[in-house]
């Protein structure tokens, strides 16, 4: 099939090898429900994967539709990015979307970044073909907080002396739409990577930044791009932010469920209404037929619980050391 006449769709994810398996179930179902005129480019921000779990994202996403291109940030790249979070417990390549308008190459303009605990049920295609009007990103209104001033650990930031008023919504970044070209333009990365290592305490550090730096420079999309685990908690559509009509497609046909609650539908006792939805695609990637049981649970705990010794111990070594954050 000739794909010179549709433009490729650009997305992005970010993983360890933790991530991999979840990452297969993010990227397939993203093929597996894309305008089949359309080429997918997937970008694998790489922190970590192993040989094994390559081999079979590899197998998962074998077609002539899908050119996977692996993105191994620099140590001078991950140094860079492990001094300025240096307090935080998430994994570093939960920080590695905030290089891409660095890594991916310039003859890009835009490009979807998607977390790693999503499923995409919708035409991603659609998404991308959305006008950026010129703003750094588009992305969906989160739900809990919905607007910044909601975020009472905000209030000592002074955010009214960079001109931010409380009504000024606040974005889930689990699902972004880039505008590369505005990012590199205004150097948007290091801005908030700077801003990350002036407030290290931030609960959610690079998403809290993304809205500080990036208020009233955003459009929103539609909710069902990002799909949170808060819809399932209201009782009725008059206890949510949404009207009756949304609030029903917002549950019943979500374009990208995206799993924010704990458990996950890998992890232990998982109750998301919707986990069913990961496994069906999870059973069509070369992880199939995959469950998990106490001593997968487990041993996976203790892996995670190495991992982040090193991460904590590599801290600590690069918070002895001189630094000096972007400028």
């Amino acid at each position: 099939m000739n794909f010179s006449t549709q433009e490729p769709v650009l997305v992005a994810c970010a993983a360890d090898n933790f991530f991999s398996m979840s990452l297969a179930v993010t990227a397939f179902s993203t093929f597996k429900n894309l305008d089949p005129q359309r080429q997918l480019i997937l970008f694998i921000l790489d922190g970590g994967i192993s040989s094994t779990n390559k081999k079979k994202l590899l197998q998962t996403l074998n077609s002539n539709r899908v050119d996977v291109r692996w993105i191994k940030p620099t140590k001078d790249q991950i140094k860079t990015t492990l001094l300025t979070c240096q307090t935080s417990n998430h994994p570093i390549s939960a920080y590695y979307r905030l290089l891409l308008p660095t890594i991916i190459p310039p003859q890009f303009k835009k490009v979807i970044y998607l977390d790693s605990d999503v499923v995409v049920e919708g035409d991603l295609a659609e998404l991308w073909d959305q006008d950026l009007k010129g703003q750094a990103l588009l992305a969906v209104q989160d739900p809990v907080h919905e607007y910044i001033a909601a975020a009472k650990y905000f209030s000592p930031l002074q955010l009214e002396d960079r001109g931010i008023t409380p009504e000024q919504k606040y974005l889930n970044s689990g699902v972004l739409v880039i505008n590369l070209e505005e990012w590199r333009r205004q150097g948007i990365a290091n801005q908030v990577l700077k801003f990350i290592g002036q407030h290290p305490d931030l609960p959610f550090p690079d998403q809290d930044a993304i809205n500080i730096i990036l208020a009233g420079q955003w459009s929103e999309l539609d909710p069902r791009w990002n799909q949170m685990h808060a819809v399932h908690t209201y009782k009725s559509y008059q206890d949510s932010p949404y009207d009756e009509s949304l609030y029903k497609d917002l549950i019943h046909h979500p374009s990208i469920i995206h799993y924010t609650s704990r458990p996950k539908p890998w992890g232990n006792n998982c109750t998301h209404p919707q986990a069913d939805r990961y496994f069906k695609y999870l059973d069509q990637t070369a992880w199939s037929g995959w469950r998990n049981n106490v001593i997968t649970y487990n041993t996976t705990l203790i892996r995670r619980g190495i991992r982040r010794i090193k991460t904590t111990t590599l801290k600590l070594f690069n918070r002895l050391l001189p630094t000096k954050l972007p400028t």
